[in-house]
């Protein structure tokens, strides 16, 4: 039997237990069978589907190449049209609004990374050791002076100072965000 029949004998048994037939007995399957459960006879479905895909396609398994994305890249007007928060945000908060603003199916979205390395870069942020030992970024002076303040959180870790962003420094980051890109891409 070659791999093409073998295929086809699966999705024939697969069609089957779709419909509640045992493909064994070609007997219908008690209702209160786990056989004929109904997520199953959908599991069932799906796979007699894909199956087909695979005998249309003479047994090969077509992988479908997703297009390389581009790198993130500063929308126009973006200073025009972001949602800066009135109240002061995280990171992950801002970053999740910056891409809103682009097609992630064509182009790989912003990370915290690229913001918070250049603002460690330039002296914004600063590496914190706590007598715990943990490290945590925290704002210097230049960075307050910019809009970025700490407040002590409680996770599920335990406490943390979040470093929050206020409109003022959401505004920063947006109008230095091609200057934050190019550094990233030149690193």
């Amino acid at each position: 039997m070659t791999e093409l029949e073998k295929m086809q004998r699966a999705k024939m048994y697969m069609d089957k237990l779709a419909n509640g037939i045992d493909p064994i007995s070609e007997t219908e399957m008690a209702e209160d069978s786990t056989l004929n459960n109904v997520r199953l006879s959908r599991c069932f479905f799906y796979v007699s589907d894909i199956l087909r895909q695979v005998i249309e396609n003479g047994g090969a398994v077509k992988t479908v190449k997703r297009s390389k994305r581009e790198d993130f890249q500063s929308p126009p007007e973006l200073a025009k049209t972001f949602s800066f928060s009135k109240q002061p945000i995280r990171i992950s908060e801002f970053v999740a609004r910056l891409n809103e603003h682009i097609d992630t199916e064509r182009m790989k979205k912003m990370t915290t990374t690229v913001i918070t390395g250049w603002l460690l870069d330039k002296g914004f942020l600063a590496l914190h050791e706590y007598p715990d030992g943990k490290k945590n970024r925290v704002p210097t002076k230049q960075g307050e002076y910019i809009g970025l303040s700490t407040e002590i959180r409680t996770g599920q870790y335990g406490e943390y100072h979040a470093v929050l962003y206020s409109e003022d420094a959401q505004r920063f980051v947006v109008d230095n965000l091609d200057s934050m890109l190019e550094a990233y891409r030149n690193k």
